[in-house]
């Protein structure tokens, strides 16, 4: 039986019996709820678009409950320190590994990160999956299907202001 929640009567009961302010209580909270779900899954939607390497979900924090369609995975927040064969030793647990380009940070920034091309999409799967979030070197590193160069150009959006 559905419960008011404010008055612990049924909603029948407690339209019949409580005070007003009680069902618009429970209304309200009700309405918040809703409202909460509906913001959040608008905020998971949106993403960059554009060209280059991304980490494959729009610039967010990683995969992980997507599924792959290609063996080729992203690899961002890595250490300057970190070398191919520590990620081929981390990423091998999980199956062949085909390629690895690390990708130097540029003069005054430490974003370092890598593209590993996997055997199979699955043992690519499985490596989005058991090494998204782990730590390495100090920083929890961030895996996910990388997407290709094609698909429009990068850069600037509009008018510089």
């Amino acid at each position: 039986m559905n419960m008011c929640g404010s008055c612990d009567m049924s909603w029948l009961q407690c339209v019949k019996q409580c005070d007003v302010w009680c069902l618009v209580g429970v209304v309200a909270a009700a309405l918040a709820v809703f409202l909460m779900g509906v913001l959040v899954g608008m905020k998971i939607g949106k993403g960059r678009r554009g060209g280059g390497y991304s980490n494959g979900n729009g610039g967010g924090n990683g995969g992980g409950n997507r599924p792959v369609r290609s063996p080729d995975l992203y690899i961002g927040n890595l250490t300057e320190e970190i070398t191919g064969e520590e990620l081929q030793k981390q990423f091998g647990k999980f199956g062949d590994v085909k390629e690895i380009r690390m990708v130097p940070p540029r003069s005054g920034d430490n974003k370092t990160f890598a593209f590993i091309t996997m055997g199979s999409v699955e043992s690519a799967q499985s490596a989005m999956t058991g090494m998204n979030g782990r730590e390495i070197d100090g920083r929890k590193i961030v895996v996910s299907e990388a997407r290709s160069r094609h698909g429009g150009g990068g850069g600037r959006r509009g008018p510089r202001r």
